[in-house]
């Protein structure tokens, strides 16, 4: 089969039919998910009793033949926005004293600085880092962070509770300080209003 054979990783959607002449299109979708991650991948069938199948390479969805264009559109849009909110998804190279970490930023609950060391509050523990707050802050403006004071910027996702001084984040009441009092309920009330 062509695409196994000159497969490059700069598909974003893969359309890929259960019965092919040469290889079934499970077997096609096994080689290309070991070769590719992130490919999203759609079946195109009449057969409905392989969907179990696509479990096992993270196959999106199935369109059942014969194909109509609303039914087509409607799957099309939901593999598009899937991709979206994907791609939206920021990374961050931690350096701790163990080695390099990729992390997800929205595995992060809160970023802390005690002492020139960044205690990067996360799903997977606290990790260290020594480094700039400040610098943080500017590069997840656009995640969905906010500084409530000097020494914490919140991820907003994880806010749980908040009163007059203080935020609950996890299980953690971090206090809100006075100067960054305003910004903070600013950018917590936009991403209240932005959630869908």
């Amino acid at each position: 089969m062509a695409l196994l054979k000159d497969y490059k990783r700069d598909f974003d959607f893969l359309f890929l039919d259960i019965q092919l002449p040469d290889i079934t299109g499970m077997q096609a979708a096994t080689q290309i998910r070991m070769m590719d991650e992130n490919v999203t991948i759609l079946f195109v069938t009449n057969l409905a009793q392989y969907a179990i199948q696509g479990y096992s390479v993270q196959a999106f969805d199935y369109i059942l033949k014969p194909v109509s264009y609303p039914s087509f559109c409607q799957k099309m849009e939901r593999a598009i926005q899937s991709k979206l909110r994907q791609s939206n998804d920021v990374y961050l190279d931690i350096r701790t004293k163990k080695g390099s970490i990729r992390l997800s930023c929205d595995s992060i609950f809160y970023i802390e600085i005690y002492n020139h060391t960044l205690m990067i509050h996360t799903d997977q523990g606290v990790l260290e880092q020594w480094g700039s707050l400040s610098k943080y802050e500017k590069m997840l403006s656009d995640s969905h962070f906010s500084r409530c004071n000097a020494s914490y910027l919140v991820n907003l996702k994880y806010v749980s509770s908040m009163e007059r001084d203080k935020v609950k984040i996890q299980s953690a009441w971090l206090p809100i300080g006075r100067t960054r009092k305003k910004k903070f309920l600013e950018d917590y009330s936009l991403y209240k209003g932005g959630i869908h």
